[in-house]
């Protein structure tokens, strides 16, 4: 299935982009500095460019000349993070797959503001997903989703809203059966991921904020 890669303008992480034929990668301003230290060019740019640096806008310029309809400048006044701008224009293109890099670290309402873009993908009928260096962050809402034999590794589970209702945990290290799990209190962090059989994780009533970690 193709899916809408975008690179944001948080922490860089030298990450391998795996784009495939029929993928769409989006550079959120700043983020087209960071594909170009992975020598990697975006089909499509996005910002106001208020925190692209002298390389990038360097850059971008070339690009205006050679191909100014990749690029689309928004104004620097505006309702829209650029992350959730990008998030747009693939949602327009048709794409329910969103991979999401370069989105933590920085300034911290910049990041929460990325993981509340999980949310507006959730709420547009897509699946995204934050994409660092050891760690998986994406969204699970009245569904059940698995992780298959011989992955291991550190899970946590947090509740978005008031209250998660009728969540079960198997083929962890802690299990649960139709728990109810609120905001009030982290009971959900520092799981494992044992490998040994398929691990599974239904949240039948309420939205929450998985985190997957690997070394």
């Amino acid at each position: 299935m193709s899916k809408c890669i975008i690179m944001c303008a948080g922490e860089f992480e030298p990450l391998v982009i795996e784009k495939e034929e029929g993928d769409l990668l989006i550079a959120a301003d700043n983020g087209l500095s960071y594909l170009q230290k992975l020598g990697v060019f975006p089909d499509v740019i996005i910002g106001d460019f208020d925190s692209l640096g002298r390389e990038g806008r360097r850059l971008l310029e070339e690009i205006k000349e050679e191909s100014p309809d990749k690029i689309i400048t928004l104004p620097k006044e505006k309702d829209d993070t650029d992350t959730i701008a990008a998030i747009r224009e693939g949602l327009r293109r048709g794409y329910k797959t969103f991979y999401l890099y370069s989105a933590l670290g920085g300034r911290l309402d910049h990041t929460f503001a990325n993981i509340q873009a999980l949310n507006f993908i959730k709420e547009h009928d897509a699946q995204g997903y934050i994409m660092s260096e050891k760690e998986m962050i994406f969204l699970i809402r009245n569904e059940t989703r698995k992780f298959h034999k011989g992955f291991s590794g550190g899970f946590s589970l947090f509740s978005l809203g008031d209250r998660l209702e009728n969540v079960s945990i198997s083929g962890m290290k802690y299990e649960l059966e139709n728990a109810v799990i609120t905001n009030g209190f982290p009971i959900g962090v520092s799981n494992e991921i044992l490998g040994e059989n398929e691990a599974v994780v239904t949240v039948g009533n309420g939205t929450a904020l998985a985190i997957v970690r690997w070394e």
